[in-house]
């Protein structure tokens, strides 16, 4: 006798199979997650994803493929996280995803941050080198998300934008209310080659720091880079649909930023292919922790 299935739902559940089989056969496991040991074996399968077991007699924990990636120990559907991160593309709100997909305010808000963490760990570049262009932004000091505000005064939180060669961008905060440069040489400065050109925009403090590293090289021509040179005025854009961004959030979300001014081409899914190639995982635990303790 055929059984019938007019809500699709073995149909659904076969599509969600597929997705992470995909997603997930092409990760590839280099340790352990759980000890960070390199001895492990194959250990059966669970849903067609691969497992392992750890051989160190201080661990003997299994683990698969799934293993602190974004979505580890979540109940939706693979298939939803993606709809999920392409709304989240699409710089969608909390509120109109959590009614899109039927999930809870508070759900979109830790599928979010986890997200967002994975992006500090993909994009920020770890050295600058050639043609390295510098240009400053600023916005003011937001207390969104905290509970206990002890002042009402807001300080600028002074942003620094950096591209060389290479088509990633280095954007993070420096310093609060004045210009702070052991900052800047700890953040930005140390990741630039010794033997690179800067290029700055906009801003004396820069303008002298490329001066004095520029001294005795030869001029590099190269194109003036518009994302930099106009980093202020794109970043402030970027930022006037969130209606607000907690400082103790920034740095996350200017990794978000990066992806929005590369020059290749990305959609959702490849975001979601790179997000699942390192152990990008934090739990909602440790959210919940920054969101109550920052």
């Amino acid at each position: 006798m055929i059984q019938f299935d007019p809500n699709l739902i073995k149909l659904e559940y076969k599509i969600d199979l597929i997705i992470k089989k995909d997603l997930f056969n092409k990760k590839q496991i280099k340790c352990c997650p759980i000890c960070g040991s390199t001895n492990y074996i194959k250990y059966g399968s669970y849903k067609e994803i691969q497992r392992f077991k750890c051989k160190s007699k201080s661990c003997g924990k299994t683990f698969s493929l799934t293993t602190n990636s974004i979505w580890s120990y979540s109940k939706k559907s693979s298939k939803k996280w993606i709809e999920f991160m392409e709304l989240m593309m699409e710089k969608r709100s909390l509120r109109y995803c959590a009614e899109k997909l039927k999930i809870s305010l508070g759900t979109a808000f830790y599928w979010r941050h986890k997200i967002l963490n994975g992006f500090m760990k993909e994009v920020n570049p770890s050295e600058l080198c050639d043609n390295v262009h510098i240009g400053k932004g600023a916005v003011k000091e937001n207390f969104k998300g905290k509970r206990n505000i002890t002042t009402s005064k807001r300080e600028d939180i002074w942003i620094i934008a950096a591209r060389g060669n290479k088509d990633s961008i280095l954007v993070t905060p420096i310093c609060k209310k004045v210009w702070n440069f052991r900052s800047f040489q700890e953040k930005i400065y140390s990741k630039i080659y010794k033997n690179s050109y800067i290029t700055a925009y906009g801003d004396r403090y820069l303008q002298a720091i490329a001066k004095k590293h520029n001294n005795g090289m030869k001029k590099k021509k190269g194109k003036v880079d518009n994302c930099i040179k106009y980093f202020r005025s794109n970043l402030n854009i970027w930022m006037s649909c969130f209606h607000g961004i907690g400082t103790k959030y920034l740095k996350k979300y200017l990794s978000w930023f990066i992806l929005f001014y590369l020059e290749k081409k990305i959609d959702y899914m490849d975001i979601t292919y790179e997000l699942l190639k390192e152990n990008n995982f934090l739990t909602t635990k440790k959210i919940r922790d920054i969101k109550e303790n920052m």
